[in-house]
């Protein structure tokens, strides 16, 4: 695998004094700020050879991976979504903070609203989520975002792929393609593509995917 560039020196200081906001906030999981940097260029190794032109950070928070994954790729254009208003708040601030206006949309939204959304469903070549939720909930909220050919990786914590029944992701168009990480690696990120459209089923309505998810996990 290439290694990745590093950060500008003045762009990751900046970074990190935003995520401690982040934290200061609630926002941020435990961990050095630099943890959650090196986590998500970490991610961003694995996404560089898709060289991805747009992508979407499902439950952005306090910006993780989101606004590292921004610092990486000059060139990309994402939406950090969020559906609370405080953290959407905060993320507005983040990206005028690094310099990001105009590469970034921020959506306070809920992600079975938005995947509805004209401009939003079915627009992405690549989907983050770190945290969302279980995985039949972070699957079908993922799913509906992405094109035809895009991936969706997901950060989570060792497991095989019996978290991820072939005929559950089948459901929503997606199939797992690989899970990074093993027993010595310090992060694990499951990769999945859509080889077909979501259907128009998915997602369903606000609360749904998690209180009757499409398959259930070991």
């Amino acid at each position: 695998m290439a290694a990745l560039p590093s950060l500008d020196p003045e762009l990751e200081r900046r970074l990190v004094q935003v995520l401690e906001q982040a934290r200061q906030q609630g926002f941020l999981g435990p961990g050095a700020a630099m943890d959650h940097v090196e986590h998500a260029l970490d991610l961003a190794q694995r996404i560089q050879n898709i060289s991805p032109a747009r992508a979407l950070d499902l439950g952005s928070g306090g910006g993780v991976p989101g606004l590292i994954l921004l610092s990486a790729f000059p060139h990309l254009t994402m939406v950090l979504l969020d559906a609370q208003q405080r953290r959407s708040t905060f993320l507005r601030h983040a990206v005028t903070e690094l310099g990001f206006d105009g590469r970034v949309e921020v959506v306070a939204a809920r992600a079975e609203e938005a995947g509805r959304r004209p401009g939003l469903r079915g627009s992405f070549d690549v989907v983050v989520a770190r945290s969302f939720g279980p995985p039949a909930t972070t699957a079908e909220c993922a799913a509906p975002f992405l094109r035809v050919g895009g991936h969706l990786f997901v950060s989570e914590p060792p497991g095989g792929p019996e978290r991820w029944p072939v005929d559950g992701l089948a459901e929503l168009g997606l199939v797992l393609e690989h899970l990074h990480g093993g027993p010595q690696g310090n992060f694990h990120y499951a990769q999945f593509q859509a080889r077909m459209a979501c259907g128009d089923r998915f997602p369903r309505r606000d609360g749904v995917p998690a209180k009757r998810p499409l398959f259930s996990t070991p």
